[in-house]
């Protein structure tokens, strides 16, 4: 059985696990990087879609900043080896 803690530490991860585990395990959670637009759009699907509880106001501003802190998109990276002439 999952608890809050398989979830990185930040302010709303108890809230963002309880939400969103009422509907499914953390494993989509974990594995998805979007960015926070996405995972605010991603709540508007759920509902839609799937039937979720609309999340509104300090709730889905809390647990949307939090999956936006905790699973960032992932940074683009080039392909093959890095050319040490060039500078980001």
């Amino acid at each position: 059985m999952e608890t809050p803690e398989v979830l990185p530490e930040g302010h709303g991860r108890e809230d963002t696990f309880y939400r969103c585990t009422a509907c499914h395990s953390t494993a989509p959670i974990r594995r998805s990087r979007l960015s926070r637009d996405r995972w605010d759009e991603l709540m508007d699907w759920m509902t839609e879609r799937h039937g979720m509880p609309a999340l509104e106001g300090d709730e889905r501003r809390l647990i949307v900043d939090y999956l936006a802190g905790a699973f960032p998109p992932h940074e683009r990276r080039r392909r093959g080896p890095a050319n040490p002439f060039l500078t980001d």
